[in-house]
């Protein structure tokens, strides 16, 4: 095991500050024996410099987490990617880095733009969201491309992976949540290009090639943010909320990227249907105003697209979580994620007919599915409680939710804030939940933090990993079996 310290900056701080390489973790219980590869965990870290911090979560610095199995043992290594912003704090002692909400002085303001502008060095983004395999290599993703590809067993930054393609690099926004055709053996996502005419374009990355080839490219003249998108098996999904920006807005108005969204509810919520063989769209469908970062699943049946999505009465959320680094210690700030409810919608695309039903009405997040069941008829859901674990003192499970029939299970402890569920199949399963959730867990009561191991069946534990430090509340992660 080896330990790493920061000593460049004295001016700099970080909510975690230590790094780890292999370390081994004490099992209370049993891991199974044959799990075998790497779970990684992304997300922010907190940093300080002369009283000065994050002001928004998203805005924290990426370090990866990773959890490897190996016959029942686990080891742990985690690393901050050593991005642009990296060496702009703990190098030159300063938080002035591209951000998703902090506010820029006016110089700063001409570097946050700069994935406007075509570079010939591409930049190391502050990838803290999620993480994937793209073009054979482990990638870090933000909301900006390009990926950030790091060594799957040292967590060592490696660089940018550069598409060889003539699909942007900087000049637009990109989900950090792309979907797998297993049958294709291609990536799909989506880009927002912003210009004049603003596109969402849709591409497809094939396995072990570097150039996105563009399925659809559709144009908007007031593009929204959109975090995550669905798909099925023959369609595309974007869902088009009332959160949207004027693109002259992001290079004259002088604000952080968000701040310059409007919420604009009369617009109500669109899902565009594009036809994944033909790159048409098949139809816009007018829903209800409402906001989303996640989709869970969905599937067609009977010519009726079925959408399951995390939903939010507005876009405040956005900012709500703006101050997640600076909360009232009496707890008396509004939790804004409260709001949020599991929602089915049915699409029927005969008729146009659009409407919606509550599946689950607790306030949750980070939905997870087993993924080969990606845009099929599905029946398990994995989410865990929103409410923000300083807020709320009540007890926040992790939940495993029948779509079918709403029956709920639930696993939970005192003073325990579970991360993203993952749901990792067993070997030959035959079973949609045959096999475990992997969930990283922050125990507020002992100061620390361990890795859940549940089976997904029963919802009952069956081991956990002991980690000799907090780790702060994550986004994402991925499990990448062994070879």
């Amino acid at each position: 095991m080896s330990l790493f310290f920061f000593n460049k900056s004295p001016k700099a701080s970080a909510e975690l500050k230590q790094e780890l390489s292999d370390s081994h973790l004490t099992v209370n219980g049993n891991i199974p024996e044959w799990l075998s590869g790497t779970l990684i965990r992304n997300g922010p870290v907190n940093v300080t410099i002369d009283g000065h911090t994050n002001t928004h979560w998203f805005d924290g610095l990426a370090m990866l987490h990773a959890f490897s199995f190996d016959s029942g043992k686990v080891s742990y290594t985690n690393q901050f990617l050593r991005t642009d912003a990296y060496n702009q704090v703990f190098n030159k002692g300063s938080l002035n880095y591209d951000g998703f909400a902090a506010d820029p002085c006016r110089s700063r303001f001409k570097r946050f733009f700069t994935w406007l502008v075509p570079k010939s060095h591409p930049k190391l983004h502050n990838a803290n969201i999620n993480v994937a395999k793209l073009a054979d290599q482990y990638v870090a993703l933000t909301e900006i491309p390009l990926p950030v590809r790091f060594d799957l067993q040292t967590l060592n930054t490696l660089g940018v992976l550069d598409y060889q393609d003539q699909l942007p690099h900087e000049k637009c926004w990109e989900s950090a949540h792309p979907h797998y055709d297993q049958n294709a053996l291609s990536t799909l996502n989506y880009l927002i290009q912003y210009g004049r005419t603003s596109y969402y374009t849709l591409y497809s990355l094939v396995d072990g090639s570097s150039q996105r080839d563009i399925l659809a490219q559709i144009p908007v003249s007031e593009p929204a943010y959109m975090h995550s998108f669905a798909v099925t098996e023959n369609y595309v999904i974007l869902t088009e909320f009332p959160f949207v920006v004027k693109p002259l807005d992001l290079l004259i108005k002088g604000k952080a990227f968000i701040k310059n969204f409007s919420w604009q509810p009369e617009r109500g919520t669109q899902f565009i249907v594009v036809d994944r063989k033909k790159g048409q769209v098949v139809g816009r469908y007018k829903t209800k105003p409402f906001f989303a970062f996640h989709h869970a699943n969905a599937f067609e049946s009977n010519e009726k697209i079925y959408l399951d999505i995390v939903t939010y009465e507005d876009a405040g959320v956005i900012m709500g979580i703006a101050d997640h680094f600076k909360q009232d210690s009496q707890g008396s700030k509004e939790d804004v994620s409260v709001s949020s409810r599991l929602e089915r919608f049915v699409l029927s695309l005969k008729t146009g007919e659009l409407f919606s039903y509550p599946v689950m009405k607790e306030p949750v997040e980070f939905p997870r599915i087993n993924e080969r069941f990606d845009g099929k008829p599905y029946q398990y859901l994995y989410m865990i409680d929103a409410r923000d674990p300083i807020l709320s003192k009540d007890i926040r499970p992790i939940y495993k939710v029948n779509t079918e029939t709403q029956t709920i299970l639930k696993w939970s402890e005192e003073g325990c804030y579970p991360g993203e569920p993952v749901f990792v199949a067993a070997p030959n399963a035959k079973n949609e939940d045959e096999g475990v959730i992997l969930a990283v867990v922050l125990d507020l009561f002992h100061h620390s933090s361990f890795l859940l191991v549940l089976d997904a069946k029963t919802f009952q534990e069956v081991g956990r990993a002991i980690v000799t430090h907090v780790i702060p509340a994550g986004l994402h992660g991925q499990y990448f079996p062994t070879n």
